[in-house]
């Protein structure tokens, strides 16, 4: 038994409605996805330009200042001014058995 041509649309309307409001919300997720995705990179963004801000600082310091070129030559090569202590901490060894 053949159904008639309209009887094949009005079965597959449904299935048209279906498949329409499931690629809606697939969408509608790929677009919150997306969202926190933007969000979490202008944080990070943020992040490294006050980084950046923070480096660029320090360099003109670097460059401006003495004191700043000797406390960061002390700082690199591990060594004391003369009115300076200077402590080295040595790293724990772990030991066997030990959690």
């Amino acid at each position: 038994m053949r159904l008639p041509a309209r009887r094949w649309l009005w079965a597959l309307v449904p299935l048209l409605v279906v498949l329409v409001g499931w690629g809606w919300w697939q969408a509608v997720v790929a677009e919150r996805e997306t969202r926190r995705e933007l969000l979490e990179l202008r944080v990070h963004r943020q992040q490294l330009e006050e980084a950046n801000r923070a480096l660029a600082r320090q360099v003109e310091a670097l460059k401006r200042e003495r004191e700043a070129r000797a406390r960061a030559a002390r700082e690199t090569l591990d060594v004391a001014a003369p009115d300076e202590v200077l402590v080295i901490v040595p790293q724990p060894t772990p030991t066997k058995g030990a959690k």
